[in-house]
């Protein structure tokens, strides 16, 4: 008589997205070495620090960022971003285009590849969902 293996069947349950990380309560604070390899560079006069916290991270990350005033340049996104601002105004500005200004309540997607600058005025909070397609290695895994 063979054993065969077996395995009870994981539920899967939705995930809320908390009300109180949506305002920015309970947000932990960012190493900026999470960043490296994502072709982002600060201007020299961003000093402020960052806050996020990250509801899940699968095919997909959806998490609420903060930080305050300051500017980044962006060579090239290297995942397509899904963004809900909850605070502040988010002003862009892709290589050879003009400023496009965003602000709290509106929605936007910036693709992968976008290059040009990713600019807080003031204290800014959002909602993103990213395709995490870009952390997988050549060979798939």
């Amino acid at each position: 008589m063979s054993q065969e293996s077996y395995s009870a069947p994981t539920t899967v349950i939705p995930i809320a997205i908390e009300q109180s990380y949506l305002e920015g309560r309970g947000l932990t604070r960012v190493d900026p070495s999470e960043f490296d390899g994502e072709n982002i560079t600060r201007d020299d006069d961003y000093t402020s620090d960052s806050y996020k916290h990250d509801f899940h991270f699968g095919k997909i990350l959806v998490a609420v960022y903060e930080a305050g005033p300051g500017r980044v340049y962006i060579d090239g996104a290297v995942y397509d971003e899904f963004v809900h601002i909850l605070e502040g105004r988010l002003i862009l500005t892709p290589d050879g285009g003009d400023p496009v200004e965003f602000n709290q309540g509106d929605s936007l997607v910036v693709p992968q590849g976008y290059k040009g600058y990713w600019h807080m005025p003031e204290k800014y909070r959002e909602l993103i969902i990213i395709n995490t397609d870009y952390a997988q290695t050549e060979d798939g895994s």
